[in-house]
């Protein structure tokens, strides 16, 4: 039971694109194809470690974790909700591999094994603007793309504008006001 459970985590966390996108990139160092199998380990060893696991660790807490980890060893904030929802399959996977049901496992093993032996699977990045999400920005899909040189003309010198000399100030007592760079 525990070596297809610590597999459907392995085979969950390769269908994550988030995950699948930070360590194609190396988001997570020059190990970071090491960095997703500590990571399926540290997960199996959250249930394994925690006393009372089943009831402890929820959907809701494991989300916790998914996030802290994608954050701080692949520095990488995963606001697409995929976490909630890699979350609740492995949630999902520990209760039936409990009840012994390996079914979905194998089945996850065999598309796996295909997705592998036609060369993996690699994930585009899409890079999103910040803003609020109910606005939508406008697309230059219509704009024809030219990708010829364009001849521009050469850019205007750049001229030093004056500074203005800082008298320092004295006050009654006689000292001099010291003045940062920033207040100046």
């Amino acid at each position: 039971m525990h070596q297809k459970f610590d597999l459907s985590i392995a085979l969950t966390l390769s269908t994550w694109p988030a995950l699948t996108l930070s360590v194609q990139n190396s988001w997570g160092g020059p190990n970071s194809a090491e960095k997703r199998d500590w990571f399926a380990g540290a997960i199996s060893n959250l249930f394994t470690s925690t006393p009372n696991a089943d009831t402890v660790v929820d959907v809701e807490y494991l989300e916790e974790f998914l996030l802290q980890v994608m954050d701080d060893e692949f520095e990488v904030n995963v606001e697409d909700g995929s976490a909630e929802e890699v979350a609740a399959k492995i949630v999902g996977l520990r209760k039936l591999c409990g009840k012994g049901d390996f079914e979905l496992v194998d089945e996850m093993l065999g598309r796996w094994r295909e997705r592998q032996a036609g060369g993996g699977e690699r994930v585009a990045f899409q890079r999103m603007r910040g803003g609020d999400d109910d606005e939508e920005e406008d697309s230059d899909d219509d704009e024809e793309v030219d990708d010829e040189d364009v001849e521009m003309d050469d850019a205007p010198e750049l001229v030093k504008a004056p500074r203005e000399k800082i008298v320092p100030k004295v006050d009654e007592e006689g000292f001099t006001e010291v003045v940062g760079k920033k207040r100046r």
